[in-house]
């Protein structure tokens, strides 16, 4: 072999070590317990996938509860459910229309209209309560013995976001309790209420735009 060529194939095997240590090298994480959660804005806080989670888990207590089938036994019509506008005291204001239009979306797109029908609410929920009844009783909204004016809800949709918080200084550590509740409207009873808890770590703060 010519020194040439002994030359040339000591330079590809030292490139082609070079490249292998560095491919690996860049497969390796330097996180704990965030797995591929680090990657992007969603590596801290309420994201999309964290909302269509607990959209998934609500879907399910309706289905669970057999909302549908029990008021259709009694009143021979669909329920129908509006949603609150979310209560969020949390960092990430931009989670609330997120969440309204995500839930809004699956809810209609899982259940007929046999089954439910939807409309949406932005006030407080006790306020709506109130409001919601004396439309009723007034004739300007639906009510249970079929009057139909607008659209009157046999229940309320509400959820709320909460944060918990810490920081030291390199790492933002958030986590987020995501709490619904379906109520009654004409009698506040509450029908079910459930909460989800997710723990989102990041090294750097989050910025929504």
């Amino acid at each position: 072999m010519s020194i040439r060529l002994l030359w040339a194939v000591l330079f590809m095997c030292a490139f082609t070590a070079v490249a292998s240590t560095g491919g690996s090298g860049c497969q390796q994480s330097t996180r704990e317990d965030v797995e591929d959660d680090e990657v992007g804005p969603e590596g801290s806080g309420p994201y999309a996938a964290d909302v269509k989670e607990v959209t998934r888990e609500i879907i399910q207590n309706l289905k669970d509860k057999k909302i549908s089938r029990n008021f259709r036994a009694r009143w021979d019509d669909a329920p129908i459910v509006a949603l609150i506008r979310p209560q969020n005291d949390t960092r990430f204001p931009e989670v609330t229309d997120f969440f309204q239009e995500d839930m809004l979306t699956a809810l209609m797109n899982e259940f007929t209209r046999e089954e439910f029908r939807f409309s949406q609410r932005a006030s407080d929920v006790q306020e709506a309560v109130s409001a919601e009844k004396e439309a009723k009783e007034a004739g300007e909204r639906t009510d249970r013995t079929g009057r139909r004016t607008k659209l009157g809800a046999d229940f309320f949709l509400r959820a709320k976001f909460t944060q918990l918080s810490r920081t030291d200084g390199n790492e933002e550590d958030d986590t987020i309790k995501y709490s619904y509740e379906l109520i009654d409207t004409e009698t506040d009873e509450l029908i079910f209420k459930g909460s989800h808890d997710i723990r989102r770590v990041s090294t750097s703060k989050v910025i929504y735009r």
